[in-house]
């Protein structure tokens, strides 16, 4: 649905966008880190939380590569935004929890020592839960189903090459609760981490 806003409106969201852009001005010019950058931005949030228990993880600011190490362990990160745990009218909602979906590349590297999930409000980007799996029983579950949904992938796609410009692969945040054992449970600055 269109959404139009008269001038004043428009000219005070441009004041604001202007702030914005003079802020990630100055983080490149002195780190070379733009703040837009989605990955950039949410893997500082990440950090915040995760480092209180980790103090030796670290994010990786390049576009390629690994999303971040702790003690040369190479991590990837996955971030989703998920309605909050409440509706409108101020019940808990149905499905809260277990709704968030992380994608991957189909043919993209999906095979890591170490994953962090990660499920943000898109309401308020904060981060609501974090599942840091690092146990080779579970990071081998999550991968095998990573194949399997690459190789559905690649059946799908041969049949349509049309398919193949969007090689999206799931993982459900039900998958990871289902069949992973994450035994630690933690809560920091209001995010539920569960690991391994």
């Amino acid at each position: 649905m269109a959404k139009y806003f008269d001038k004043q409106t428009i000219d005070a969201l441009k004041k604001q966008a202007n702030h914005i852009v003079a802020l990630r001005n100055q983080a490149m010019e002195q780190y070379g880190v733009d703040l837009l950058d989605t990955d950039a931005i949410s893997s500082l949030f990440i950090y915040e939380i995760v480092s209180q228990y980790d103090p030796n993880y670290n994010i990786n600011f390049s576009r390629n590569g690994e999303d971040a190490q702790s003690k040369g362990i190479l991590i990837e990160q996955k971030a989703t935004k998920v309605n909050g745990p409440l509706t409108k009218t101020g019940k808990k909602r149905k499905n809260a929890d277990i709704d968030a979906v992380f994608q991957f590349h189909a043919m993209g590297d999906l095979d890591y020592p170490r994953y962090l999930f990660v499920a943000r409000n898109k309401d308020d980007l904060s981060i609501m839960r974090i599942y840091d799996i690092g146990a080779k029983e579970n990071t081998d579950k999550v991968l095998a189903h990573l194949m399997t949904e690459r190789e559905a992938w690649l059946e799908r796609s041969s049949k349509d090459k049309k398919l193949m410009k969007r090689d999206i692969i799931q993982l459900p945040e039900k998958f990871i609760l289902e069949n992973l054992a994450l035994p630690t449970r933690l809560d920091i600055n209001g995010c539920v981490i569960l690991k391994d």
